[in-house]
């Protein structure tokens, strides 16, 4: 028996070939044209974030918000340009659109949208000439309270001209001022502290640019390390913001290039007037009492002697106030043992409570909240101290761990997981400021999506 296929077969098997070919070309179409899709989609997205994050940045140039929403909206679009080429993977971008809103609780908010359009190759055959491409992003940047603490004793030295060229560029500048901006005032700090730039205490909110950077300006490099005073004035001044209408974010940055060594509180005399006396004693200078701290130097002035006092025998148990509370010599942490009691007026003495206070208005401070970054400048401050001050021989410190303490940081011997986490920073040579002073500016600025 002899079997014979019709035409009518053949044509059959025919569109049953098309057919499969349609559905086979579609499907390599599909996994071509969805792989180029997932590619445009991840560029797309890493424009938008860099579009955003950018948006969020420009909201720091401006005079009020209009002016802030619209250098938010050039920046993203300069960044997605920059970031998102025409004709990627044949895609071309259509629209971008950015969104910047001043929340009540002080929040920016920022949303990015942007669509690329993607012409198909084998998805044509099934009727797909081409994809829509959406991407989105959000970041929040929260307005924040600032005291920037700035160390001017002698030891910064020639060093000066370039901690004052990146403090202003690599921080200050990075900040939204203006009504309804972020809120940042100046301390600077030597032998005593003074309060250069106040901050903002009502609800206009911002800071003057202008103001800061000229205060900056005017630093000049002398006197010893009244690192206690400066964090004291910081965080009264903070404090000294309304409940009500501080910002949901309040950070204190200090700067230093060394170990405390000046002590701010009340002394008594053994005789003479005045009687008491108040300011910062100077440990590391001696007078015809040997062994004791005699040199006595205004609080509110960066290097001004009040006078020298040779019969200043002890110290009292508490340095100045902080919110009408004397902070205390003692360790808060029993980093560091007083001797006597009362407590004697050594050198060692001096140089160790200077030190005590310092970290003790430092954890005031994030007991209430307040975050405190810290900041150092050249290498002292990783060179061991075999000694203080007066002999005190079996006593040896880094002032870098000193900053960590400060600032809290997770690899501090005193880290307290319950408290806001800081970070430290340093810079071994004024080249490497602007780096130091822009990582603690990003994480106070550090967005989240």
């Amino acid at each position: 028996m002899k079997l014979h296929s019709s035409h009518h077969d053949k044509g059959q098997i025919a569109i049953i070939v098309a057919i499969t070919l349609v559905v086979l070309i579609g499907m390599v179409g599909l996994a071509v044209d969805s792989g180029r899709g997932y590619g445009v989609k991840a560029k797309l997205s890493a424009a938008v974030d860099a579009a955003a994050i950018a948006a969020a940045r420009g909201l720091t140039v401006g005079d009020n918000d209009a002016e802030r929403i619209a250098n938010a909206q050039l920046a993203a679009q300069k960044f997605f340009n920059g970031n998102f080429p025409n004709d990627y993977l044949g895609s071309t971008p259509t629209s971008l659109n950015t969104t910047a809103v001043h929340k009540d609780d002080g929040y920016w908010q920022v949303n990015v949208t942007a669509t690329a359009n993607m012409p198909t190759t084998f998805m044509r055959v099934l009727g797909q000439n081409e994809l829509d491409v959406v991407a989105s992003g959000e970041v929040i940047r929260r307005d924040v309270d600032i005291m920037l603490v700035m160390d001017t004793s002698g030891s910064i030295g020639s060093a000066m001209a370039g901690l004052k060229a990146c403090a202003k560029n690599s921080f200050v500048n990075k900040f939204i001022e203006g009504p309804g901006g972020d809120r940042l005032g100046l301390v600077s700090f030597a032998s005593g502290a003074v309060l250069d730039v106040p901050i903002n205490k009502d609800a206009s909110r911002g800071f003057s640019k202008l103001q800061m950077n000229n205060a900056i300006d005017s630093f000049s490099s002398s006197g010893w390390t009244g690192s206690a005073e400066g964090m004291r004035r910081a965080l009264n001044e903070i404090n000294a913001i309304p409940a009500s209408l501080r910002s949901s974010l309040r950070v204190i940055v200090f700067f230093s290039d060394g170990a405390p060594n000046a002590l701010p509180a009340t002394f008594d005399r053994l005789s003479g007037t005045p009687n008491p006396v108040f300011g910062n004693l100077e440990s590391e200078t001696s007078g015809s009492a040997t062994g004791r701290a005699t040199q006595l130097y205004r609080e509110d002035r960066r290097d001004t002697l009040r006078a020298s006092y040779d019969n200043i025998n002890v110290l009292r148990s508490a340095g100045f106030d902080v919110g009408g509370v004397g902070i205390p010599l003692a360790s808060y942490n029993n980093a560091r043992t007083l001797t006597g009691s009362p407590i004697t007026n050594t050198r060692c003495n001096v140089n160790k409570a200077s030190r005590n206070m310092v970290e003790n208005v430092a954890n005031t401070a994030r007991n209430q909240g307040v975050y405190v970054h810290s900041a150092a400048l050249g290498t002292a401050v990783n060179n061991p101290e075999t000694s203080f001050s007066g002999g005190c021989s079996t006593n040896s410190e880094v002032g870098s761990n000193i900053l960590r303490r400060l600032a809290n940081t997770t690899d501090s011997s005193a880290y307290n997981a319950s408290q806001p986490t800081g970070i430290y920073v340093s810079a071994a040579t004024i080249a490497q400021c602007d780096d130091a002073f822009s990582k603690i500016a990003s994480e106070i600025l550090r967005l989240t999506k």
